[in-house]
């Protein structure tokens, strides 16, 4: 009779050891969100984001290397998310300048974690991780900034290119105007009692749907009738 050998270790040791990695890091990323749930990024520490993760300090800088290269990877995983959303409301039949701006700012609305990331991609993250990081990153972004930009032109009978650029001026957007419409709340209450101020307080979803629309008309070369 012949006996079978054994299959090789080697391997399933390094797959053991790949998904024990990537379970750790994501237990790494979710602590972080958390923190980030609870206090401005100013005040977040590796040091506050290992206890949370049940992890040493030094086993977290294994995994990240700066505070900015795990919120860059955490950012990068909110912006998957959020293009999955937007790909899939693309597929649906019969969107409109104005219907494709209301789906976009409740999407935004009900992802204040992601506001506040994409907000500090440009002038933090960005700034303070390695440039093979930084470019990865924008690669990624690249990707699906492109594929969704040709079914965003083909949903909404865009010109070519139109849907990039568009996604690209979302980008820049967003964070601005979700800043605009949260100002501390001291402020928003002085700025308030005075009437001449009263007009730069803003609601968030307002001006994003109108301002949306209003672009994606321009776009199309054509003006809508609301509905």
């Amino acid at each position: 009779m012949v006996t079978k050998s054994p299959p090789p270790l080697g391997p399933r040791r390094r797959a053991v050891g790949t998904e024990l990695k990537d379970r750790r890091r994501g237990e790494i990323l979710a602590a972080a969100l958390q923190q980030l749930e609870r206090q401005p990024y100013e005040t977040l520490t590796m040091s506050g984001v290992a206890t949370a993760a049940g992890v040493a300090k030094g086993t977290l800088y294994l995994y990240f290397p700066t505070r900015e290269s795990l919120f860059l990877s955490l950012l990068g995983e909110h912006y998957a998310a959020w293009f999955d959303a937007l790909d899939a409301r693309l597929q649906r039949p019969g969107l409109t300048a104005s219907g494709w701006a209301d789906w976009i700012t409740r999407e935004l609305a009900a992802r204040p974690l992601f506001l506040r990331l994409v907000a500090l991609l440009h002038a933090v993250l960005e700034q303070n991780v390695p440039l093979p990081e930084a470019l990865a990153f924008k690669r990624q972004l690249a990707q699906r900034v492109g594929r969704s930009g040709i079914a965003l032109e083909r949903a909404l009978r865009l010109p070519a290119g139109a849907g990039s650029r568009l996604l690209l001026w979302l980008q820049a957007i967003v964070p601005g105007l979700a800043q605009l419409a949260a100002p501390a709340a001291p402020l928003r209450a002085a700025v308030a009692a005075e009437a001449e101020l009263a007009g730069l307080l803003i609601d968030f979803a307002t001006e994003m749907r109108a301002l949306l629309a209003a672009v994606v008309r321009g776009l199309q070369g054509k003006t809508e009738t609301a509905g």
